[in-house]
């Protein structure tokens, strides 16, 4: 019997749709308009920009309460109330004059942000296909990887024509009159169950370790996903500062920058197809390891001329970057099982924003006062630690199906 993971649902590809609108008009935005609105505003760039940084070390602690409330009362409030939310935020945005209200701006985009990003994504499609998730939440991400190739361009043409405020309520709408509809859309508890059929077994797995010996995955886990996260953040922040300092050029980076979106969408598309075949573990290990050897094609370009190993570098990462989101939605629910998804979930998110939001003020210290070759002691340091958590995982992993977990026949 086909699972209904292996199909691709309209709701699944909506859902894609509307992560796309999420990281679209919450997070990439502000690559473009900050400067925007510094100039407008007669602001420093480093003062909105620290802003945003700020906003981000907050969300980590709003991504565990909006886990529970995901447990609570399931995705669908939770992401209609985020797009309502985000919809306000960026028309609030739009109307600030004051540093006062672009800091409470900003910390309210934040908040929206995390009720209709990835996380409460991945806890809706667990909550509707349960251990049959993996597929659709690959389909998702396959869909969102483009959020940057789509909005980045869009907001630049929208920029050629009116100011950043009238930009912000373009996307105020994005999220009312498209993302808003698809979340109002999702099931809720009583049709998740009726979407899974004609599965045999309960929708719920409890996964591969039990209540009591969860603590040391756990610990791995958050460990692995910060250090991820800590690596694309302090490489999309600071990545044309990197290749200044190693004597390249901004075109270059512009050109690798380019190579890592499809690279991504690329490993996704792979992970889609090879599905249950390849172990939740083995994914994270392979994320780990990819963006591990593309720190160090990148730091080897400090003795290497040439644009080939910086391009090597935008493949490698891409590769891992784009397992890495995967990673993180599908080992919490194959360790831990689908029961309190959510919170488990928004906990991890918690360590795991507060490494992305310190990352580009770490390196940005590192390579104003050490140098760009201890940004790179630093940057392998982290993905050699996040390899080795990895690792630690599949361990933990392997010695739970070896104990012949009734789930193994599912990974």
């Amino acid at each position: 019997m086909t699972s209904p993971g292996r199909r691709v649902e309209p709701l699944t590809l909506l859902i894609g749709v509307s992560m796309t609108i999420g990281y679209g008009t919450l997070y990439y935005p502000f690559a473009i308009l900050g400067p925007e609105i510094a100039r407008g505003q007669g602001w420093s760039n480093s003062f909105v920009f620290g802003v945003f940084s700020v906003a981000l070390l907050t969300s980590a602690v709003t991504a565990s309460l909006v886990g529970r409330a995901m447990d609570r009362f399931g995705a669908r409030p939770v992401m209609v109330a985020g797009s309502c939310l985000a919809a306000l935020a960026l028309v609030n945005l739009s109307a600030v004059h004051s540093m006062a209200a672009f800091i409470v701006a900003m910390l309210i985009i934040e908040l929206g942000a995390r009720m209709v990003q990835y996380e409460t994504g991945f806890a809706a499609l667990t909550a509707i296909h349960g251990r049959h998730a993996r597929r659709p939440i690959a389909h998702v991400t396959l869909v969102a990887g483009f959020a940057s190739t789509v909005f980045w361009p869009l907001i630049h043409w929208l920029l050629g024509f009116m100011d950043w405020r009238s930009v912000c309520l373009v996307l105020a709408a994005i999220n009312v009159l498209v993302a808003l509809p698809i979340h109002a859309a999702i099931p809720g508890r009583t049709r998740a169950l009726e979407l899974t059929e004609p599965i045999p077994v309960s929708n719920r797995d409890p996964g591969l370790l039990g209540p009591g010996k969860r603590a040391p995955a756990f610990l791995f886990m958050a460990i692995a996903f910060a250090g991820g996260s800590f690596l694309m953040s302090a490489v999309h922040t600071s990545f044309f500062l990197i290749l200044d300092q190693m004597g390249r050029g901004p075109a270059l980076a512009a050109l690798a920058g380019a190579v890592i979106g499809p690279m991504q969408v690329a490993a996704r598309l792979v992970e889609m197809l090879t599905g249950e075949r390849v172990a939740s573990s083995v994914v994270g290990v392979i994320s780990s390891a990819a963006l591990l050897l593309g720190l160090a094609c990148l730091a080897a370009g400090l003795w290497i001329d040439g644009e080939l190993i910086v391009i090597a570098f935008a493949v490698s990462f891409g590769i891992g970057q784009g397992l890495n989101f995967i990673s993180r939605a599908i080992l919490p629910a194959r360790l831990f099982g689908t029961e309190g998804y959510g919170a488990m979930t928004g906990n991890l998110a918690t360590v795991r924003l507060l490494a992305m939001a310190g990352a580009p003020v770490c390196t940005a210290l590192v390579i104003s006062h050490s140098g760009i070759g201890m940004a790179f002691l630093l940057l392998m340091l982290i993905a050699v630690i996040g390899v080795a958590a990895s690792l630690a995982l599949r361990i933990i992993e392997n010695r739970a199906l070896a104990l012949g977990h009734p789930a193994a026949a599912d990974g």
